[in-house]
């Protein structure tokens, strides 16, 4: 509906530019990256690039301009230009350059976002940008052939835990190229809660038909539809179970390799009636990550489907096997891999870096956190390996792993005996200004947790005990409670060897605000490890390197605990003479 308000037009539409004055690349600084529009840059007299990936390096001789700087979006650069020139904007132009900050930042909300983008966004809305239109076009909802890709997506994900990091990893079928596949594997990688993750989607770029001709039909849908057989096709004839499979057919074992088409039948034949129905059709398509349309399943079907009886026999399977091996053997097929690669924020994830791999093993390009690429393969085995190396070696480079609860625990740490009562706790609470006390036994271990909610409790019971007895005569004088009465019991620890995220999960499910940390490993009983430390917020909060202040307020605490071997000698001192007294 916009189209007519920008001076937009396709590149085929252009005229002939030979001595063109002026060519600005927007987004992009590399050849690979801008496609057929890099026929212009031999043209042209005067070179703008504007980008916002300041680790890339351009290979495009003849830039007079070069504004590169780190921002979170592209469009801000532009609307730093704008400003300065004091340009005015309509209310359109002022809302697709607000649209271009939003998608860039994800509204502000991404690490790489910047207080420049913000500026931007607001010079943006003050020129009348339409926060109506911002509203309905910023998040657009997923088409309908990009939610059959999330659900094949989220059924088909396999995900590993590397040092308590989920890396997740997707690889689908599809009968061409699919729209909007940036936008769905933002979906996936929230939906499925995952820290980093990789889809790809893997589409034939033959278009050899493996079905039977149906006489004419439009050339670009025909197209679709056998690429989309041709996936199909492949998915039912790669089964091998047993034996060498497709390698003996061809060397003349047609006994085992019709063994191995019995048993992928069968697989496939869910309700063992000995035929293969839409329905069983559909259901194998998707296991196998294959996106195709009810009205294409319906065309395969009926491929399949030589006496139109409306099943498909094992004779019939057989021979749709030997069809697919014809053509194979004809032609080599062709196909095309789409790789796009997210990561969450995260201090763990910071050595993340998807632009550099996908930009080195691929000519694609990105941010550290989101980058895409795209690939050319034999066959869609080759795009399985293709995925593999991608993701070893972002394992690799990364090197993902997270700190020990060891190398961040508050160490060593005052404790309070079972048998102290309410003064003792009180003491130690106003004295060392710390909010929280393991409870431990004669012997060192854990027991409980004491903190100033069940202190206040304590204490309140404490007082109206002695109400009570001073009403009687008696002076007013009650023994306090023993802390192993009135703690709090059964409290979740952690171990020294395990990782932060997982000290985080426990302590977010509690509601204590720390977390014991045992010799051993950690759990719910909270009884018997002997106490090594213990993990706070603040702690998590430095981990995470949020706020810088956090780092000055306590420095001792802000380092691992080699580091902290001054403060860590002055706490023992003070613990002995705790104990003396």
């Amino acid at each position: 509906m916009h189209k007519h308000l920008f001076p937009i037009r396709a590149l085929r539409n252009l005229p002939d530019l030979e001595g063109l004055d002026r060519l600005g690349l927007v987004d992009a600084q590399r050849l690979e990256r801008i496609g057929p529009a890099s026929t212009l840059v031999s043209k042209a007299n005067h070179i703008t690039v504007v980008d916002h990936h300041v680790d890339g390096e351009t290979d495009i001789e003849n830039v007079k301009d070069y504004v590169v700087d780190k921002v979170g979006s592209v469009t801000t650069l532009i609307v730093e230009k704008l400003r300065a020139a004091k340009m005015e904007m309509t209310a359109p132009e002022a809302t697709l350059l607000a649209l271009g900050i939003h998608a860039d930042t994800g509204s502000l909300c991404f690490d790489s976002t910047t207080p420049r983008d913000a500026s931007a966004l607001a010079w943006a809305m003050r020129a009348g940008a339409s926060q109506s239109a911002i509203a309905e076009h910023a998040h657009a909802t997923l088409s309908g052939e990009q939610q059959l890709v999330l659900t094949q997506a989220l059924s088909q994900i396999n995900t590993t835990i590397v040092a308590g990091t989920s890396v997740s990893t997707v690889l689908l079928r599809a009968e061409g190229f699919v729209n909007g596949l940036a936008a769905v594997t933002k979906d996936v990688l929230d939906l499925s809660s995952s820290d980093v993750l990789i889809m790809s989607v893997v589409y034939d770029t033959k278009g050899k038909t493996v079905g039977k001709k149906r006489g004419k039909a439009n050339k670009n849908q025909q197209e679709r539809e056998s690429s989309l057989k041709n996936v199909a096709a492949q998915e039912f004839v790669d089964v091998k179970p047993t034996g060498e499979g497709w390698n003996n057919w061809k060397m003349g074992r047609k006994a085992e390799r019709l063994r191995d088409l019995k048993v992928s039948f069968n697989t496939r034949d869910v309700d063992g009636s000995g035929y293969l129905e839409l329905n069983e059709l559909s259901g194998a398509l998707k296991s196998g990550g294959v996106l195709a349309s009810n009205a294409l399943v319906g065309g395969i079907m009926k491929d399949m489907d030589v006496n139109s009886d409306g099943k498909v026999s094992f004779e019939e399977f057989v021979e749709f096997a030997e069809r697919v091996e014809k053509m194979n053997e004809e032609e080599n097929s062709k196909a095309t891999m789409i790789l796009i690669g997210r990561a969450k924020a995260g201090f763990h994830l910071k050595s993340i870096n998807l632009a550099k791999i996908f930009e080195e093993d691929f000519g694609g390009g990105g941010h550290p956190k989101a980058a895409s690429a795209t690939c050319k393969l034999a066959d869609f085995a080759q795009g399985k390996r293709v995925l593999q190396d991608t993701l070893d070696r972002l394992l690799e480079d990364a090197g993902i792993q997270q700190p020990k609860v060891a190398e961040f625990m508050t160490s060593p740490v005052l404790m309070v005996n079972q048998n102290s009562v309410e003064k003792d706790v009180e003491e130690i609470f106003q004295r060392s200004d710390v909010r929280a006390l393991p409870v431990v036994d004669d012997d060192g271990g854990l027991v409980g947790l004491v903190t100033y909610k069940e202190l206040s409790a304590a204490q309140t019971r404490l007082n109206n005990k002695r109400k009570k007895a001073e009403k009687k005569g008696d002076g007013g004088k009650v023994a306090g409670a023993k802390v192993k009465g009135w703690m709090l019991q059964h409290v979740r620890t952690v171990g020294e060897e395990q990782t932060l995220s997982e000290a985080e999960t426990v302590l977010l499910d509690g509601d204590f605000g720390v977390i014991p940390v045992v010799e051993g490993k950690g759990g719910d009983g909270g009884g018997g490890g002997k106490v090594k430390g213990l993990i706070t917020r603040t702690d998590m909060l430095r981990q995470h390197q949020y706020y810088d202040t956090l780092h000055y307020n306590n420095k001792a605490f802000a380092d691992k605990i080699a580091d902290r071997k001054g403060i860590v000698a002055l706490r023992k001192k003070l613990k002995a003479m705790d104990m003396e007294e």
